[in-house]
């Protein structure tokens, strides 16, 4: 069975997170870090914006805990925050989104190619 290309993709975000551990980070955190983008990942093509208070919300984390896994995913150039409007339109918030990198988007383009080559 081969692997489906949206999981590829992940994984090796996931290796991204992985090769590039923080010292003194711990497997827990590193592990929290991976579920956090994997969500972010998921809930981005959804109408609303993905922000750090609807994930503190769907995991149970705090939101200081949030913002501390956002600050590292950052850090290593996966994910960035774009000031938006808060839901009421009045305040602000922060629009979390999958980084579009060079380097990413050549991922995309590469797993693009492995699936239309597998489709032949």
């Amino acid at each position: 069975m081969q692997a489906n290309p949206c999981r590829k993709l992940i994984l090796m975000y996931i290796e991204r997170i992985l090769e590039k551990a923080f010292p003194g980070v711990s497997a827990a955190a590193r592990l929290q870090q991976i579920g956090l983008f994997t969500l972010i990942y998921a809930l981005q093509g959804e109408q609303t914006p993905v922000t750090a208070a609807q994930l503190a919300q769907m995991t149970g984390l705090s939101d200081g805990q949030v913002l501390t896994h956002l600050r590292r995913l950052m850090a290593i150039d996966l994910v960035e925050r774009t000031q938006i409007r808060n839901k009421r339109g009045r305040g602000r918030a922060f629009k979390i989104t999958i980084k579009d990198t060079k380097e990413t988007r050549r991922l995309v383009r590469a797993i693009e190619k492995a699936a239309a080559g597998r489709k032949r």
